[in-house]
């Protein structure tokens, strides 16, 4: 068990990192060229792995061909697209925070779309973890929320953190008779060529790639083996031994460890990054029952599947 924790909270650290590497990358490779690169060598080193351990099923696959298809362009392609253009105009520590909220934002989902029931610790999760990102992307300055003045970078971010959490409830709904590795697997490598095909139609991703600086292929070497490969397989172990719930409650070190990250690295934080990483946390907490509030459910179950 102690290993369980140890590993997902490795994870956030890997994924909360990732932020930092990407915002570097991007300096010098246009987004979708980046994406493609990340996720060509991630799916097909998983694909590699995974096949020759004989973990991969190819009956999953085609049974579930059409929820990949569809997990992989929305969750893997949608995602990476709204991180890497994001990046280009906000920091890190804002897209790490704001992807700290998925657990809340799948939560939204999840009553909505299934029917979930919503608690007090639940709407206060939601509450303090949507505060926290108002802050953060308004600068603390309510005018910019009424007039919608939001920075480009913040909403792209936030996009595709909604795609993230998108696929990750129509997962749950449609994926049938697969392990979580072969869902990642088969997803990622669909989200890998859709990129590719985006970064081709639109950029030039083999010039791209091969004109990049060595320290930007060391960085993104550092994505795609740390914070790609490595987080899924500690993510999953997290997931089988913990529980889904319990795991995604650790989300809220990832803004944590790129703030660490870009206070080694000389960058200054603002006041409204620091007080929104609370309220993430607080509303992460609070949605996974570290509070004890004793309550009744809030909404009940409207719909029936």
């Amino acid at each position: 068990m102690a290993y369980a924790y140890a590993g997902v909270v490795l994870t956030m650290f890997f994924w909360g990192s990732a932020f930092n590497a990407m915002s570097y990358i991007i300096q010098h490779m246009p987004p979708l060229s980046a994406a493609s690169e990340r996720f060509f060598i991630a799916s097909l080193g998983l694909l590699l792995i995974f096949s020759i351990t004989g973990q991969l099923r190819w009956t999953a696959l085609r049974q579930n061909l059409a929820i990949y298809l569809i997990i992989g362009i929305i969750g893997i392609a949608g995602f990476n697209i709204g991180c890497f253009y994001g990046l280009q105009t906000t920091s890190a520590v804002n897209g790490a925070l704001i992807m700290a909220t998925t657990p809340l934002m799948t939560l939204l989902m999840t009553i909505l779309l299934d029917g979930e029931k919503l608690t007090t610790n639940k709407f206060l999760g939601v509450l303090f973890g949507l505060s926290g990102v108002l802050l953060v992307i308004s600068q603390g300055h309510i005018t910019t929320l009424l007039h919608l003045k939001i920075d480009i970078g913040d909403l792209f971010i936030l996009l595709g953190a909604f795609g993230f959490c998108l696929a990750n409830v129509l997962s749950r709904r449609y994926v049938k008779n697969a392990t979580p590795l072969e869902t990642t697997t088969f997803s990622m490598l669909f989200g890998a060529i859709t990129l590719g095909l985006l970064s081709v139609i639109f950029e030039d991703p083999l010039t791209a790639i091969t004109s990049a600086p060595i320290n930007a292929h060391l960085a993104m070497g550092y994505v795609v083996i740390c914070s790609t490969m490595i987080a899924y397989l500690f993510w999953f172990n997290g997931i089988q031994k913990l529980g889904a719930g319990r795991a995604s409650v650790f989300f809220n070190f990832v803004p944590v460890f790129s703030m660490i990250i870009a206070l080694l690295t000389g960058q200054a934080l603002n006041i409204w990054q620091l007080v929104g990483t609370v309220l993430v946390m607080l509303g992460v907490m609070s949605s996974g029952g570290f509070f004890k509030i004793k309550s009744t459910p809030l909404m009940a179950k409207h719909c029936t599947k």
